[in-house]
């Protein structure tokens, strides 16, 4: 496979670099790296299928690079190679708090949100009327902040010379796949509001007026899930309309104290009363299950609701990798390191509203 490439650069070099300028040369290198990263999104080649190290030999050490290693493509190609990697684990990480959130682009570090509810009502217009501009009744917004997380890794000359390949290219999945689980954590944790914070900074659920988003002696249970289902089905906006929550799935949120209890509630037939008078049990499929697995292992609090219309991913910038050459870097020449690679998404989880998602406590 590594023939392969140095056969790729090889032609792209003739292609676009005939004279052997520096121009000409950086130009044919980047191209190339755009037509391996093809070749990995087609999976025509597999990061795993390419050794760094007879990669590294080929186009620097063979070529005399490794004092300009800017010159080769090497970094080029092994960018790709690694972000490709860092980025699948991103992507192929489980993916359930994505069904709790509306991701929606950003470009603020606190983003204001104006919720539909705050929205006036929809009137009549007559023959001939002008349309009435439909305005918030009030300046009632909500507020998400938004923050950056992210790392690097360095290949250095220790991995390629004793051939860490293999061991490179985990840490890169790992750093993708511990990306998308911290996202994960933060939209859980506005979810259940674990620090009180959810919603513009402020505590979300609440037993008193306007909220009545929070259900204590409710545990969960056929009645509980009535009681909540009921309270869900009541809710209205300021304008005294239905939150219109009818046409969506339910989520019932758990821990891992409650998984076994809420799936037997979405699957068996019968209620608790079991089949000896037929007691039907009326949850059935009514709803999707979701555990969370961050902060509610012993917890029997649940939350039910469309929390997709509550909770939004405010996201700045997705899952990203950039990378530099570490020759010209001060770890470059104190650690050598060949290549560095940084990782990181922008963004932030919060509340527009409080009407869609309810927390029960036994």
């Amino acid at each position: 496979m590594e023939r392969n490439i140095v056969e790729l650069v090889e032609a792209y070099e003739k292609k676009f670099n005939p004279s052997d300028t520096s121009k000409g040369r950086a130009i044919a290198h980047r191209e190339v790296g755009k037509a391996v990263r093809g070749l990995l999104d087609s999976k025509k080649i597999l990061p795993t299928g390419i050794n760094l190290r007879a990669l590294y030999e080929s186009l620097v050490v063979d070529q005399e690079l490794e004092e300009n290693l800017t010159s080769s493509a090497f970094p080029n190609i092994a960018g790709q190679l690694i972000s490709k990697v860092m980025i699948d684990g991103y992507e192929q990480f489980p993916k359930e708090h994505e069904r709790l959130v509306r991701t929606v682009p950003s470009k603020l570090k606190v983003s204001r949100i104006v919720g539909w509810s705050a929205l006036g009502a929809v009137g009549l217009v007559t023959e001939k009327q002008d349309y009435p501009e439909i305005t918030p009744p009030d300046e009632k917004y909500q507020t998400v902040n938004n923050y950056k997380y992210g790392g690097k890794i360095s290949l250095t000359k220790e991995d390629i010379f004793f051939d860490q390949t293999g061991e490179l290219m985990n840490r890169a999945r790992q750093i993708g796949e511990r990306a998308q689980q911290k996202r994960a954590s933060l939209i859980f944790a506005a979810v259940i509001d674990s620090a009180s914070l959810a919603l513009s900074g402020g505590a979300l659920y609440s037993a008193s007026a306007p909220y009545l988003n929070l259900k204590t002696s409710n545990p969960l249970g056929t009645d509980g899930w009535e009681a909540a289902d009921k309270a869900l089905t009541d809710k209205v906006d300021e304008q005294g309309e239905p939150i219109w929550v009818m046409g969506d799935r339910p989520i019932l949120l758990v821990g891992s104290a409650l998984k076994s209890l809420a799936l037997k509630m979405q699957k068996n037939e019968y209620g608790p009363n079991g089949t000896a008078n037929l007691d039907v049990n009326l949850a059935r499929d009514q709803f999707d299950v979701i555990v969370n697995p961050y902060g509610m292992g012993v917890s029997t609090d649940w939350f039910y609701g469309s929390p997709q219309r509550q909770f939004r991913w405010e996201e700045v910038w997705p899952f990203e990798v950039f990378t530099r050459v570490g020759q010209d870097t001060e770890e470059g020449f104190n650690a050598d390191v060949i290549q560095q690679f940084k990782a990181s998404f922008y963004g932030g989880a919060g509340a527009a509203d409080w009407r869609y998602f309810i927390k029960n406590q036994a």
